[in-house]
């Protein structure tokens, strides 16, 4: 299982955010880090989570999935969520 960061901007018109983070919060493990930033535990591959979340995001939006692993440092995010990554970064 690796770890994800997904990172998305949905522009005007279309905008299909609750479609989106359904489908984000159905993977294994998730938290929110931003406005339009998550990191996910994932049995499948950036790839594979890429041309998932394609399904709800039209062709002018953004998206960007990455591996995220520890080392990592943060600042400003709430107990839970900084309790989660260090729980969860491997």
């Amino acid at each position: 299982m690796k770890t994800y960061m997904v990172s998305y901007d949905l522009i005007d018109p279309g905008q299909k955010y609750e479609k989106l983070i359904k489908l984000i919060k159905s993977e294994y493990a998730w938290a929110k880090i931003g406005y339009s930033a998550f990191i996910v535990k994932s049995n499948a591959s950036h790839i594979e989570l890429r041309d998932k979340y394609k399904q709800a995001i039209d062709s002018n939006d953004k998206l960007f999935i990455g591996a995220v692993s520890a080392p990592a440092a943060w600042y400003g995010l709430s107990d839970e969520v900084s309790k989660w990554l260090n729980n969860n970064l491997d």
